[in-house]
């Protein structure tokens, strides 16, 4: 009779919301300007490189008030800009901070260094480089103190707008070897370094585990091989005069900045490589397209219905890489079979193994009931919806 007693439960009683997709948080806690690394910065109009000054590099750190996980997942979020504006403070910015962190993940809005001379290709393409090495900058600081922020070592996405975007693309594809010309500099420049030399010098891998493109390009699709499968979404607008959605140069026809390649091209090359991606591209529309212009909400007029649609499809598109709570016989996929495997836990047919209670404990009250089975459902529907 017992069986019937669960059935009942799980087809009658209401679905709970689900963590990482859910906001199931009502409240985030917010700490600000923590140094995560130090490099030489430009000053705001410039003619050469050599005249730079040592800056600190912030980041602010979201995290959910009342969590009790730990091994948290992590989002860092990178503004846009062009390389020439913007701050980890950009309202487009906060709010996806606070959306992740209501979910359940640690949020990161981060700082990177700023610096363009729009009429120089050669400047475009070493801005993109030190963002780059920000970016493996602040995941390898991440994972040098994954046990006093409580994350996930392994864990960690990235997530651009626009120039963030051109970021996380390229420090994901992007190895030492494919180092653009200009990186090296000349007469009047510095020698960049390496991708993993600037910033702080903790040695770890500095490559997300999954990534969220915002109306982004590369500028390289030689760049992408096959044995760098980051798993990439990519969302862009088919009007985008900024960044262009197939290719071209940026700003339409800026032709002294580098020729990029945009989604819909990044996505066919990954298509081509065998690489996980989901591309979403809408009609008749331009950059920033969920609201905001330059980050900024007020300017914009959002967020409107599309900053809705992509956080729900970004957040389906990164729960796919998490470990993910329920699939106890470990085949990366959470359906009936593993209902089955603990409905014989609660029922005291069989007992779990330390790592299968883990999995199993999908609310992490330390507790195998019913709830946690409820939970299991919801996660499938919503994953199938």
């Amino acid at each position: 009779m017992k069986i019937y007693y669960f059935l009942f439960f799980l087809f009658f009683i209401n679905a709970q919301e689900l963590r990482f997709i859910d906001e199931i948080f009502d409240d985030v806690s917010v700490t600000e300007n923590i140094v995560y690394g130090n490099a030489p910065d430009l000053p705001f109009i410039f003619l050469f490189e050599w005249n730079t000054y040592d800056i600190d590099l912030h980041m602010d750190v979201y995290e959910p008030i009342g969590d009790t996980m730990s091994d948290r997942p992590v989002i860092i979020f990178a503004h846009s800009g062009a390389f020439f504006i913007g701050d980890k403070n950009a309202q487009d910015m906060t709010a996806l901070c606070e959306s992740a962190a209501k979910k359940g993940y640690v949020a990161i809005s981060m700082e990177y260094r700023l610096g363009l001379n729009i009429l120089s290709s050669y400047s475009g393409e070493r801005a993109v480089y030190r963002g780059v090495q920000d970016g493996s900058a602040i995941i390898r600081y991440l994972r040098e103190f994954h046990d006093e922020f409580n994350i996930d070592y392994d864990k960690i996405f990235f997530w651009g707008s626009s120039a963030g975007s051109f970021i996380g693309l390229h420090l994901s594809y992007v190895d030492d070897n494919e180092r653009p010309l200009s990186t090296y500099g000349n007469s009047f420049d510095p020698d960049l370094g390496c991708i993993d030399c600037e910033g702080n010098n903790y040695i770890h891998p500095s490559k997300p585990a999954a990534i969220v493109s915002t109306w982004g390009a590369i500028s390289n699709l030689d760049f992408i091989d096959e044995d760098e499968n980051i798993p990439t979404i990519l969302f862009h607008g088919t009007s985008d005069l900024i960044v262009p959605y197939n290719e071209g140069y940026p700003f339409t026809l800026n032709i002294t900045l580098p020729y990029v390649y945009g989604s819909s091209k990044i996505s066919e090359k990954m298509n081509l490589l065998g690489i996980n991606n989901t591309l979403v591209l809408e009609e008749n529309k331009g950059h920033e397209y969920y609201g905001a212009f330059n980050g900024n909400f007020d300017l914009g007029g959002g967020p409107n219905d599309y900053w809705d649609s992509i956080l729900y499809d970004a957040s389906h598109f990164l729960y796919n890489y998490l470990n993910i709570l329920g699939d106890i016989n470990n085949d990366g996929i959470l359906n009936i079979q593993d209902i089955i495997i603990v409905m014989n836990f609660v029922l005291e047919i069989t007992v779990p193994t330390t790592e299968e209670f883990r999995l199993a404990d999908i609310n992490s009250d330390n507790i195998l009931n019913i709830l946690d089975i409820i939970l299991m459902v919801d996660q499938i529907v919503e994953l199938e919806n």
